[in-house]
């Protein structure tokens, strides 16, 4: 091993174990010396290095993530402010034309095959037994005014009926529930005396300021409950 590589190897790992290295510092107390004082300079150098953490580094360091966090979060919120502002604006533009496009007026009995299929997961299931007085609080309303039993009242309540206001009651029928919307005539909706789909079948009947909408399966006799509300039910005229 020469000169210059040993000094080279002194120098940058003068803790090296090759044999060579290793016997250069055994024959010379000159080269034993250069290593001792790379190998001294290391460790001063290491102390030097060799420096404590400040107890409060964790906390200061989860500081200022957080911020970064909130500084991020603070970015994504003007982005989406500034998104919801300009499809705010477009909607805003864009609604009256839509409305014009999609202001097509349906008929009734339409509108109460959606309004059950809606409803459906609900109004199967609920029955809470509702009296005569229960179901007159209700018709007061609409000028409606039960003057007898209409049967077993399992749901009476107010209900949004194309968006406009409206009465929707299930009464138990032979077949199974039969639903009775009272509609206001001012709900703008087109007048279906019948209607059906797969599963349903209807009836409409104008009586006074109301148009009273029937629902029921396809095998319930409708005609029946229709008699016995025309009966029961005084309506201002």
């Amino acid at each position: 091993m020469d000169d210059i590589l040993f000094r080279h190897i002194a120098i940058a790992t003068p803790k090296d174990k090759n044999d060579e290295f290793l016997r250069r510092q055994r024959d010379s107390a000159k080269d034993k010396t250069l290593v001792d004082q790379a190998k001294q300079f290391d460790l001063e150098l290491q102390s030097v290095l060799k420096v404590d953490p400040p107890d409060d580094m964790i906390d200061k360091i989860l500081l200022e993530q957080s911020f970064e966090i909130e500084n991020k979060k603070n970015v994504n919120q003007r982005w989406h402010l500034a998104i919801a502002a300009s499809v705010a604006f477009i909607i805003g533009i864009s609604l009256p034309l839509l409305n014009n496009l999609n202001n097509v007026t349906q008929d009734i009995g339409t509108v109460a095959l959606q309004h059950m299929q809606q409803e459906y997961s609900f109004t199967e299931k609920v029955n809470e037994q509702a009296n005569l007085s229960t179901v007159n609080a209700k018709l007061a309303s609409y000028g409606g005014l039960a003057k007898d039993d209409l049967g077993d009242v399992l749901y009476v309540n107010h209900c949004r009926f194309d968006g406009k206001p409206g009465l929707h009651m299930i009464i138990q029928g032979e077949q199974g529930r039969i639903t009775v919307f009272v509609v206001p005539d001012d709900g703008g909706l087109i007048n279906s005396p019948d209607f059906h789909n797969q599963h349903l079948k209807g009836l409409t009947e104008k009586l006074g300021k109301v148009s009273l909408v029937i629902v029921g399966e396809t095998d319930e006799p409708l005609e029946k409950i229709q008699l016995k509300l025309k009966e029961n039910i005084q309506w201002q005229i």
